[in-house]
């Protein structure tokens, strides 16, 4: 009768004691399940840094800690190294590993190593837009669009300017003309999505040039758009906002201004931090 008094008590003091913390190597556990690896801590009070660095902890919300008492996330691992001498504090060896390779997720946040490599966005080419020599203030519609997924882009248009073959040029003859993106194919205003001061890809075509000859410009450049969506979204290329100098025929125009009839036109965008 008193073993089985005694053995109550114990097995009620062990019990008490599995349902606050767990100390492995160490009296003085700081958190649900505490491991000292190297058994090397304080018998009360906080451990200092340098005993911490071999320890492993399970906190009361789930977090769980390696060389570091106060996991900030579900799993948190502190090397003690810095910039200038970084430590290591992760290595992931599933036969896919290798020099240079990044951790990558796949639609299911299923990690794996794999070889670093730019994400390409290219965009689809339209008729384009046949922009008259005149000065003209609005936009039109290319037909061109690029369908960009959630996040901040940077994106780079070519689009080759050319007159159409019956025009003549006299040497002061000139356009300036402008692109950007709109959000709709109907509504052929700037979208809001992009970002900055810098928000059109602009280009110029000059004479002289007899009738029945081309005369051949690129217009290039890069903007940056942030799509705060939660899905894709389609950004259509117009074009316009035209400046003229000179006294150009009213039969001259830029022939399929940012079109898929050019080689050279191409929309793209790379993601960007």
């Amino acid at each position: 009768m008193t073993f089985l008094k005694h053995f109550g008590i114990y097995f009620f003091f062990i019990s008490s004691n599995v349902l606050a913390q767990v100390g492995i190597n160490t009296p003085n556990p700081q958190g649900t399940f505490h491991v000292d690896g190297n058994k090397n801590n304080s018998q009360s009070g906080i451990p200092s840094a340098d005993q911490i660095s071999d320890d492993f902890i399970v906190t009361k919300t789930g977090n769980v800690g390696v060389g570091t008492l106060s996991p900030s996330v579900k799993f948190d691992i502190s090397t003690s190294g810095t910039p200038a001498s970084p430590v290591a504090g992760i290595k992931i060896t599933d036969g896919l590993q290798g020099k240079s390779k990044v951790l990558t997720s796949d639609e299911n946040g299923v990690g794996s190593w794999k070889r670093q490599s730019l994400e390409l966005v290219v965009g689809t080419m339209g008729n384009g837009y046949n922009l008259p020599f005149k000065a003209d203030l609005r936009y039109y519609q290319t037909g061109s669009n690029i369908i960009l997924p959630p996040g901040k882009w940077l994106v780079t248009v070519n689009m080759l300017a050319v007159n159409n073959q019956q025009a003549v040029l006299d040497g002061d003859d000139y356009i300036w003309f402008r692109s950007t993106f709109s959000d709709s194919q109907w509504m052929l205003n700037k979208s809001p999505d992009i970002i900055g001061t810098a928000d059109k890809v602009s280009g110029m075509l000059q004479g002289s040039v007899s009738g029945g000859a081309l005369k051949y410009n690129i217009a290039n450049g890069q903007l940056v758009i942030n799509n705060q969506s939660p899905n894709p979204k389609t950004y259509w290329l117009i074009v316009g906002d035209s400046e003229v100098i000179g006294n150009p025929s009213d039969s001259v125009y830029l022939d399929r201004l940012g079109g898929s009839n050019w080689g050279e036109n191409i929309i793209s965008a790379v993601p960007i931090q």
